[in-house]
């Protein structure tokens, strides 16, 4: 009997903050005409999955150019990463219905609830391009630490830029950079696992 009361308490408070979530993301989503949300939502464009993915061949590329194995296991660390964070927003865009935030401002309909949609604008949880950029930015910073302020005020600046466009509430911002966080740090622990793996292999062919 008591859970019925704690069922009720956590429904209650997660519809609550749902409802901040909305509020906050409609005011900040008021501004998307400004030039400086024009500006960021175009440069935000940078934190899609394509140029992401571009990103990390090109720094692969690079490193096997200037024969810079760090640089090149950067680039490696970013793809998989990325490629992770890709996959874990797609799952849960599959399961979870989220009007954006412009289909409220231009329509006056929002809604939210179980099952995936097909259509863009219900596919606002979470934010597929924060995924991918905190997913890049932690990679990189796991192999240059020295980046990681810069790494971190552009996965934010990312972010709001989201937000302030009416693509994205703030949740399916932070929901994106959870996911991000896990798929880096799940993808270091396999790339290190595999180094670990190959490293008696080599002391054998060195002897």
């Amino acid at each position: 009997m008591e859970s019925q009361p704690l069922a009720a308490t956590l429904s209650s408070a997660a519809h609550a903050v749902e409802r901040a979530d909305v509020r906050v993301g409609r005011r900040l989503a008021q501004t998307r005409d400004h030039p400086l949300s024009r500006l960021a939502a175009q440069a935000g464009k940078l934190g899609d999955q394509e140029p992401l993915y571009a990103l990390a061949a090109g720094l692969v590329l690079l490193g096997a150019v200037t024969r810079r194995p760090g640089l090149a296991m950067a680039g490696l660390r970013v793809g998989l990463a990325v490629a992770a964070a890709d996959a874990a927003k797609s799952a849960l865009k599959k399961s979870l219905t989220r009007t954006r935030p412009n289909v409220l401002l231009d329509e006056g309909r929002y809604e939210m609830g179980p099952g995936g949609s097909d259509e863009k604008p219900a596919q606002s949880f979470p934010s597929g391009h924060m995924a991918g950029t905190t997913a890049a930015a932690a990679a990189i910073a796991r192999s240059f630490p020295g980046t990681t302020p810069y790494g971190a005020l552009t996965a934010a600046a990312l972010g709001v830029s989201r937000v302030s466009k009416g693509a994205h509430w703030p949740l399916d911002v932070a929901a994106g950079a959870a996911i991000g966080l896990m798929a880096e740090t799940a993808t270091a622990r396999l790339v290190a696992s595999a180094g670990r793996r190959l490293q008696p292999n080599r002391a054998i062919r060195s002897r």
